[in-house]
């Protein structure tokens, strides 16, 4: 009874929080001074967001100057607040999400690049991140292309890596460690297979604390020559290294 009553008030304060999130988006950002002021307030919004829900972010490292292509590692939705609680970056979503009530106002509005499912365009994809890190900007890739329940990390597909390549740009890779839960098994916040979301999303909302560890990895520097595979292979290994996998 007691994680029903918390996950209710959790879901009363996101619906307000989630309405702000669209009022301050609406205020600031339509003019690039509104714009800027977004990029200041968007980490605050994504960690009180996160605290409201009963998420503890811990932060190991520093974060790399931008422009920078960031690769992470895929265990749950919580990834995307996460890492932007983390770092001021361009996220990627599939197309529909643009459709959807105040989320997809708040992800078109706070430079979210949008994926046609089964659409063919890598290309035209690279184009648009290529672009954001030509302009100073962060943009980030969970390029397992898909999520895993945390005790691996896939190999990372190099494609859309060819926007750092081609712009000689690095890349910052970021480790997302929830853990395991104290019977061993995997952490309740990773999302995966059959699970469904508006379900696992209460779960997690039910429970008294979910905690992660971001890992905010050393710089990548590209060099002439690097290869998209080589590129992928070395983020990759990065990442295992803290996560002791």
């Amino acid at each position: 009874m007691r994680g029903v009553l918390r996950g209710s008030y959790r879901t009363v304060l996101l619906g307000f929080f989630l309405l702000r999130g669209a009022w301050l988006t609406l205020r600031h950002g339509f003019s690039p001074e509104g714009r800027k002021r977004l990029v200041e307030i968007r980490r605050h919004w994504y960690r009180r967001g996160l605290a409201i829900s009963g998420v503890e972010v811990r932060y190991l490292g520093e974060p790399g100057p931008a422009p920078a292509l960031v690769l992470a590692n895929h265990v749950s939705w919580l990834d995307i607040p996460v890492v932007g609680s983390a770092l001021d970056v361009h996220f990627l979503s599939k197309s529909e999400v643009a459709r959807w009530p105040v989320l997809g106002f708040l992800a078109r509005r706070n430079h979210t690049l949008f994926i046609q499912r089964g659409g063919h365009n890598t290309e035209h994809l690279s184009r648009q991140i290529a672009e954001a890190l030509l302009q100073g900007e962060r943009v980030v890739l969970f390029p397992e292309g898909t999520t895993t329940r945390g005790g691996e990390v896939r190999r990372f597909h190099p494609r859309l890596l060819a926007a750092a390549v081609d712009t000689g740009t690095p890349v910052q890779p970021v480790a997302l460690d929830y853990g395991r839960e104290p019977d061993g098994s995997a952490p309740r916040a990773s999302y995966s297979g059959d699970d469904v979301l508006l379900p696992h999303v209460w779960r997690l909302l039910c429970r008294k604390k979910t905690r992660v560890t971001v890992h905010l990895l050393p710089l990548i520097p590209v060099a002439p020559g690097t290869t998209r595979r080589e590129l992928a292979d070395t983020a990759r290994a990065a990442i295992l290294r803290p996560l002791g996998l």
